[in-house]
């Protein structure tokens, strides 16, 4: 189970679950996949052959496992911390034998930053490309994104998506926010993020989100 797995297992909401980006939308109640969009397996060769000009890790991602090149410490403690295989998979020869979820990238900030333009520069018309955290540049299908998630929950439960809410932190939270009733940036979001929301929290960590909550729905 993935970390955001146990946080939401903790919660017992009786919602579907958003996972990678929204590559993968789960069951509440078993974690059975409900709906899947993999990247398509062509593409790995061509992010590869941009991302080798930049001093960063890669890994290619499955539901269950992860492929890298590189036997590094930071990448395993990843694998070990969301519950995944991971394989060594030199010049990603295994990787390249199915459709992945996701493609992700660890780096500097700066360098980080770099590698997007220069990703979205060649494949941004096939992909979706986006900055996760500072350090995380990643790669994915082109309709994998919580903003395509919230309409396919919304269409599914029939729910009015004007009337939804939505949450964010970061760079991957701009579409999403874009896409509800009413999104809202948290204390710490990065600027790009406070610009696009309809509100911008001031209080820091979750009890911000519990104060907003609060005020709003008591």
């Amino acid at each position: 189970m993935t970390n955001s797995a146990k946080i939401y297992a903790g919660l017992k909401p009786n919602v579907p679950m958003v996972s990678y980006q929204g590559a993968e939308i789960l069951n509440h109640s078993d974690y059975s996949i409900l709906n899947s969009v993999e990247m398509d397996k062509k593409y790995i060769l061509e992010v590869l052959d941009v991302v080798k000009f930049f001093p960063v890790k890669a890994m290619i991602q499955y539901s269950n496992q992860i492929y890298c090149d590189t036997d590094d410490g930071w990448i395993q403690d990843y694998a070990f911390r969301n519950n995944v295989d991971l394989i060594s998979d030199k010049n990603y020869i295994k990787a390249q034998q199915r459709d992945p979820l996701r493609m992700v990238m660890i780096g500097e900030p700066e360098i980080i930053i770099n590698l997007e333009v220069a990703l979205k520069s060649q494949l941004s018309n096939d992909l979706y490309i986006t900055r996760s955290l500072p350090h995380f540049c990643e790669v994915l299908n082109k309709f994998a994104d919580k903003s395509f998630s919230i309409d396919w929950i919304c269409e599914k439960l029939d729910i009015n998506k004007e009337k939804t809410l939505a949450f964010g932190d970061s760079y991957n939270d701009i579409k999403m926010l874009q896409n509800v009733g009413y999104g809202v940036a948290v204390f710490n979001a990065v600027e790009e993020l406070k610009n696009v929301a309809d509100q911008v929290l001031d209080i820091d960590g979750n009890f911000g989100i519990i104060d907003f909550l609060n005020k709003t729905f008591s």
